[in-house]
């Protein structure tokens, strides 16, 4: 899980950045939605805990989404 974790908070970063967040806003949002790129990367494998419930990362991929729309 901690590569994946790493791998989830470094294509966040990047999306995020590519979208036009502030350097300064990018840590805090990386922190709230790196989950939802690791259910992404890890694609229903789970290899360690899975901290989060499907409802969590419905609800964080929503408001992830929400945001890179946002800053189009």
């Amino acid at each position: 899980m901690h590569k994946t974790e790493e791998t989830a908070r470094a294509i966040c970063a990047l999306d995020l950045r590519a979208r036009g967040v502030s350097d300064a806003e990018v840590p805090a949002l990386v922190d709230r939605f790196w989950p939802v790129l690791a259910n992404e990367i890890r694609q229903g494998i789970v290899e360690g805990s899975w901290p989060f419930s499907a409802q969590d990362i419905e609800a964080l991929t929503q408001d992830y989404r929400r945001l890179l729309k946002a800053r189009r």
